[in-house]
């Protein structure tokens, strides 16, 4: 679920149930807009390692959509 969100440097934490945490970016929501998602929102999302730690990729409410 979403833990915070920062609306205004465009970016957020979401926690799952193990506690970890995973930084997302505006350019990292795809359903639904960015400005839409708040603090509580159940969200899928793929997990990445990066360098500065655990990121979010395309977060989203609901289903995965394959373009």
């Amino acid at each position: 679920k979403v833990a915070r969100v920062f609306a205004e440097e465009g970016f957020g934490f979401i926690q799952t149930e193990d506690g970890a945490e995973f930084y997302f970016s505006r350019d990292n929501v795809v359903h639904p807009r960015f400005e839409d998602l708040g603090s509580g929102a159940a969200v899928q999302f793929i997990a990445e390692a990066a360098g500065q730690g655990l990121q979010a990729k395309r977060v989203s409410i609901g289903k995965h959509q394959v373009g």
